[in-house]
């Protein structure tokens, strides 16, 4: 079929009449084209309803709810969607989704129409009374691939002039298309943006604006978050980006996504170079710049972003030691484990057992960590030789001396030029046409640098090129070409303040263009990081170098200032910290099945002592008291609802979800509904699954966190999910009169796994503690986004650091809820 965007409609329509005498006329719409297209060209477009379901013939009846555009005269709506299509399975995905009451948009123009019923499209052309599927249009999801029930609104308000912000799905990869797992980007759309320009009407990365839910007593909005496919580990919540909204972390083994809470929506942020998943994702400000930096533990060994701030990371991997490299990693956690207050790391090697890395930061490393700030562009010319020398080869006077905006110099025909300040945009190809032909131009800006530092750029000329970097000559192209980006690539070695960067284009004839861009800085030097392994006490002979683990938390276990690894390895190994180095406590009393488990650390019982919650994959979970000592308990059996066999419970978070000032637990199941177990105190938990809405559908979740993602105070439940979108459900839980809830962000500070936060009244009394845990296991933890409920009035936050230094700030608590950045 000739593709859509190609044929005026009722020609196309025409055709597709006939396509069943025409068989080559049954064919995806292989051209993208716009929905702003699709709404210009339909004569009709109906938002229906489906109102009976005939699966033996395969027939949908549906009603009209109201006319979007045009007049439909049939209500009902009959779709014959018998056994056709183009691929296996296509039919089957429509009836699959026909249920009664829900909602679909018909699009026609009398003949063929385009259905989009909110898992896909299909088209389908008029048989008397009735409209027959002929194939699915998995390729129009690049046109709409959001929810059915927003469409209507969308097509209004375009239809009255309006610009709207549409989710598709991105062109290119056609079989990731008929699977709909196509990365989603965010596009303008109106009936004036009618040619398909995804460059153009690019607005971001991510998923559809959040939504209302009703039926969920203990929710009241939803928001879909893309799909991971390919085994989803774990979830985070922190603000990432320092807006003071919690982002989140999905991480996955085929994929690690980065979402930024924009409000309304989330946009999706690239981590550079990488090309598959993780096993871990965890965060800290190992460099001492206030923003979390991400490292990942990947099937070919760990990841090590540093967050640059507005939504960028850049690969430092090489700030690891060589013996970290190379294998592949399956968990890993960060702690202060030596109270230098730099972040430290344990990362798990599957059957290579647990390792160690000391953080050695240097002293200037804010310094070495910061951009480089470019200065303004200046121009002069043109310049030509007299005698015919080829003007590349020639030396003019830019070259000989000092840069001097007030200097008139002789340019071509000894006519005078000096140098002007220009507008020109890096990461654009950048006129010279103003300068003539058969000349050269030279180009001069200043770069401050806090301290040395390796600046990657990118760089095209029409036609030659030359670059000088602090007066030495490091580029030099005699070619003749037409610009473009990437035509070189340099790494100009800056020194610590100013540094002068020259560029000379030369041409001959036609265009007369430069390009440049420049890169992330690297960090140069020396690793940062030291294997520190054995000299901390896991020497080969221990089993934590000998077994296999894919597990890990870091927290303070025997309440002496210092944080421990429970290392999910044997029947788990909990790993007491004596000042620098690690010994096994064999008394731990913890005894649980370990592989693909993650266990969750909280204070059940309010006593001050952090004890553990364990999924275990037979159903059967685990709740072990902590004397304080890190001796632990198995109370399982009277802990109420919890001591039932839960089926498929791979995972777990823990939080005061119901805000009553006890941490419930959220339980994450495969082939069943999630359950939701609420702390009655002491240790008895009630199943109150149904009371909050959670048992009316099947996520599949692999993990879940629970932060306050919106502001409202109250705690939101995000969930990744196998097989299908992951997503948040917006917490509606009652607030407790006479309480505001507070949520810390302790992005930038030096509280890290083992530390402490203590909120003290006016009088200087602790009124609220909680401890500051982390680590990798199946789930999430909120070590980063602690949260209280305080009555209002004044306090003071403090800050405890696991070497026992103490940052504190003041607290004024209203009575609307908190977001505080503790910096």
């Amino acid at each position: 079929m000739t593709p859509l965007r190609h044929l005026p409609l009722p020609l196309l329509l025409a055709i597709l009449a006939v396509a069943s005498i025409l068989p080559w006329a049954e064919a995806y719409v292989e051209a993208p084209i716009t929905l702003g297209d699709i709404v210009r060209q339909s004569t009709n477009i109906v938002h229906m309803q489906v109102q009976k379901v005939d699966r033996e013939k395969n027939l949908i009846i549906y009603k009209k709810l109201r006319d979007l555009k045009g007049v439909h005269p049939q209500d009902p709506i009959k779709h014959n969607i018998g056994r056709g299509g183009l691929r296996p399975g296509e039919w089957q995905e429509i009836m699959n989704w026909a249920e009664v009451g829900k909602e679909a948009v018909f699009f026609h123009n009398g003949g063929a129409s385009e259905t989009y019923f909110g898992v896909s499209w299909y088209q389908a052309y008029p048989q008397g009374e009735w409209w027959g599927m002929s194939h699915g249009e998995p390729f129009l999801l690049r046109s709409y691939a959001g929810k059915v029930e927003r469409l209507p609104g969308i097509i209004e308000e375009m239809l009255a002039g309006k610009e709207v912000i549409v989710p598709c799905m991105v062109d290119g990869d056609k079989e990731a298309l008929h699977k709909k797992t196509a990365r989603i980007q965010r596009l303008r759309a109106s009936l004036k943006l009618l040619d398909y320009n995804p460059k153009r009407d690019f607005v971001g990365w991510g998923v559809e604006e959040i939504r209302a839910l009703e039926g969920y007593a203990g929710f009241n909005k939803f928001g879909t978050l893309p799909r991971t496919d390919g085994e989803a580990q774990a979830v985070s919540a922190l603000d990432f980006n320092n807006d003071g909204k919690a982002d989140v972390c999905l991480c996955a083994a085929s994929k690690v996504l980065l979402l930024q809470n924009d409000g309304d929506s989330f946009t999706e942020v690239a981590l550079p170079g990488l090309t598959g998943g993780a096993r871990a994702a965890v965060w800290a400000d190992y460099n001492g710049d206030g923003l979390p930096d991400l490292l990942l533990a990947t099937g070919s060994g760990p990841r090590l972003y540093t967050n640059l701030g507005a939504g960028k990371f850049r690969d430092d991997t090489r700030l690891l030691p060589p013996s970290a490299l190379g294998l592949p990693a399956t968990a890993a956690a960060w702690g202060d484990f030596d109270a230098d207050n730099k972040p430290d790391l344990a990362i798990a090697y599957g059957y290579h057992g647990l390792r160690l890395y000391r953080n050695n930061r240097p002293a200037d490393a804010p310094l070495r960590s910061a951009s480089p700030k470019l200065g303004d562009w200046y121009a002069i010319g043109p310049f030509r030789h007299p005698s015919g020398m080829s003007n590349f080869d020639a030396q003019f006077t830019p070259e000989t001396e000092p840069f001097d905006p007030k200097k008139v110099h002789k340019g071509k025909r000894d006519m005078p030029v000096q140098w002007t300040k220009k507008s020109y945009a890096d990461g654009s190809v950048n006129s010279l046409a103003e300068f003539g032909n058969n000349c050269a131009t030279y180009l001069y800006r200043e770069i401050e640098a806090a301290a040395p530092t390796r600046l990657p750029v990118s760089l095209g000329s029409d036609d030659t090129l030359t670059v000088w970097l602090n007066g030495e000559k490091i580029l030099s192209e005699n070619v003749g070409r037409a610009c473009a980006p990437d035509q070189n690539r340099a790494v100009l070695n800056l020194k610590a303040g100013k540094n002068t960067l020259l560029l000379k284009i030369c041409n001959g004839s036609g265009d007369y263009a430069f390009y440049f861009a420049a890169g992330e800085p690297e960090l140069g030097g020396e690793p940062w990081f030291q294997d520190v392994t054995s000299a901390w006490g896991l020497t080969p002979d221990t089993p934590a170098a000998q077994l296999r683990g894919d597990a890990l938390a870091v927290a303070d276990f025997n309440a002496d200032g210092k944080p421990d690894i429970l290392y999910a390895a044997g029947q788990g190994l909990l790993l007491l910290n004596a000042g620098g180095r690690f010994t096994l406590k064999a008394d731990s009393g913890l005894a649980f099945q370990t592989g693909k488990v993650g266990p969750v650390v909280l204070d059940y019982d309010g006593d001050g002592h952090l004890d553990l919650f364990i999924p275990q994959r037979n159903g059967q979970c685990l709740l072990f008291r902590n004397d304080g000592t890190g001796r632990f308990a198995n109370i399982t059996a009277s802990a109420g609802d919890l001591a039932k066999p839960v089926p498929g419970m791979v995972a777990a978070a823990a939080a005061d979800f119901n805000n009553d000032g006890k941490p419930d637990l959220l339980l994450c199941c495969l082939r069943g509904p999630n359950r939701y177990l609420e702390n009655n105190s002491h240790g008895v938990f009630t199943d109150k699954t149904a009371a909050i809405g959670l048992h009316q559908r099947v996520f599949n979740s692999q993990a879940a966190t629970l932060a306050d993602l919106n502001g409202d105070g109250r705690l939101d439940l995000v969930l990744h999910n196998e097989g299908q979108e992951s997503c948040i459900l917006f917490g509606a839980m009652p607030l407790p009169n006479g309480q505001t809830p507070v949520q810390l962000s302790l992005n930038g500070t030096a509280v890290l796994n083992g530390g402490r936060v203590i909120i003290r009244n006016g009088n200087g009394q602790p009124v609220a503690t909680a401890a500051i845990v982390g680590g990798h296991g199946r789930g999430g933890q909120c070590g980063l986004l602690p949260r209280f409920l305080l009555s209002p009035g004044s306090y003071k936050i403090e800050l405890v650091s696991p070497n026992g230094a103490v940052t504190s700030r003041d607290l004024n608590v209203a009575a609307t809820p908190l977001q505080v950045r503790c910096q």
